[in-house]
């Protein structure tokens, strides 16, 4: 089961009302997982501990990011040009659909890789360092 942790500054409700169990997702929420209001390495820290994806639009993220090798299950970092719920919800959709697409093997799989979902597609960054850009 892949496990995810959203960060409170994503619109929680162009999350919700994904069939998250149904598609064997674990969604853990601020509220529900008890880091609502925490700073961001509590966050961080819990979605390491508990071996989760972190899935976040904090705009300063790839300024204070630590670095992939701490957050060994990947981060999806979501870039709309403002978080409406419509937005996310589209990128979210989109990034559905490249990684089926482009990881058909495991398209779920986002260890040691950082996700950058913006309008034009998807920037992955490994731990390594190296970045490839993809349109959607």
């Amino acid at each position: 089961m892949k496990k995810f942790l959203i960060d409170e500054d994503v619109n929680q409700k162009a999350i919700k009302p994904i069939p998250a169990a149904q598609k064997g997702f674990d969604i853990l929420y601020p509220e529900t997982g008890g880091f609502k209001g925490a700073k961001d390495s509590v966050v961080r820290k819990r979605a390491v501990s508990q071996g989760r994806v972190l899935v976040t639009c904090d705009g300063e993220f790839a300024t204070f990011a630590p670095p992939l090798d701490l957050l060994p299950n990947g981060v999806l970092w979501i870039r709309p040009p403002r978080i409406s719920q419509r937005k996310v919800t589209e990128l979210l959709r989109h990034l559905c659909e490249f990684v089926q697409r482009t990881f058909p093997g495991d398209p779920y799989d986002f260890a040691g890789r950082m996700f950058e979902i913006h309008e034009g597609g998807v920037k992955v960054t490994t731990e390594r360092g190296e970045t490839t850009d993809y349109g959607f």
